[in-house]
């Protein structure tokens, strides 16, 4: 029986932290701190966001607020292109809000590093209702089924629906906003979603290149730079929830179920837990006694 080691260990099963790894200490990208595993579990320790896109979805965005949301992902979608990754899976409940409320990616689970090859896999991918046509009928893809995604939220914020929501995979075309049906929005905004719903993904705006969104009429006196250097204030606010109790038992339970693992058999390795979490001495000491 050969000794357990990561060299030969499946990459799959590490795929969350290599990729976050390799994006580390990006803005606009959940912030991997550090990474170990035991014989049973990878773990790995990333900054803590406090705010959720999906509690503020219950009422229409204004347009500066799609825009500034439309911004951010746009931001993201570039790292990600710069190092050859596509998300697959980037809805709602993936984004976070940060300490000044600018967008955060988390979950990159499903990511996969992708480079010059289309990707063609026989099932879904991520969750069902912000796919891509090309993936729910199961064809080749590439980066801009991620921006087809961003489409789908602000769609979805907007009237409240899921663009084909039917799915079926014979019956899927070009979703469109009709500029009349919308108050207080713009031709350049209405077009800018359209363009992303395209239901053929070469002829969908981000195929050649992500510029194609930043460069889109839209954004025609978007301030990049001042986004970029995180002076622009966002026009989101964190909706807090407060459940102190349900926390400090969630805590508890993850505690007990990585102290209870193999290693904590490895004398040397829960004395270094105890010396490296002096907060929760008790609680460690009450459960591993």
């Amino acid at each position: 029986m050969s000794k357990f080691s990561i060299s030969n260990f499946p990459n799959k099963f590490f795929n969350e932290v290599i990729i976050l790894d390799k994006l580390k200490n990006q803005n606009y990208i959940q912030n991997i701190i550090s990474s170990f595993h035991d014989y049973d579990n990878l773990y790995f320790i990333s900054k803590y966001y406090d705010g959720n896109i999906a509690d503020i979805i219950n009422y229409k965005w204004k347009e500066n607020e799609i825009k500034f949301f439309s911004a951010c992902l746009i931001q993201i979608f570039i790292t990600l292109r710069k190092n050859y990754i596509i998300h697959r899976d980037i809805h709602y409940w993936n984004l976070m809000l940060d300490d000044i409320n600018y967008i955060v990616l988390i979950d990159f689970h499903l990511a996969k590093e992708y480079k010059n090859k289309d990707v063609n896999y026989k099932n879904e991918i991520g969750s069902p209702s912000f796919c891509a046509p090309e993936i729910i009928q199961h064809i080749n893809y590439d980066y801009n089924s991620d921006y087809y995604r961003l489409g789908v939220m602000i769609y979805h914020n907007l009237l409240k629906e899921y663009p084909n929501k039917k799915r079926e995979k014979y019956n899927l075309t070009d979703v469109f906003i009709d500029y009349n049906s919308t108050v207080n929005l713009s031709f350049a905004c209405i077009d800018f979603i359209n363009k992303l719903l395209v239901y053929d993904r070469k002829k969908r705006i981000g195929f050649k290149n992500v510029e194609e969104l930043k460069n889109h009429i839209f954004f025609r006196d978007f301030d990049w730079e001042n986004l970029n250097k995180r002076n622009m204030k966002s026009p989101f606010k964190k909706r807090i929830i407060n459940k102190p109790g349900l926390c400090k038992n969630l805590y508890k339970l993850q505690k007990k179920v990585f102290v209870t693992t193999k290693l904590m058999n490895n004398k040397t390795f829960k004395n270094i837990l105890l010396s490296y979490d002096k907060t929760n001495e008790m609680i460690i000491k009450n459960i591993i006694k």
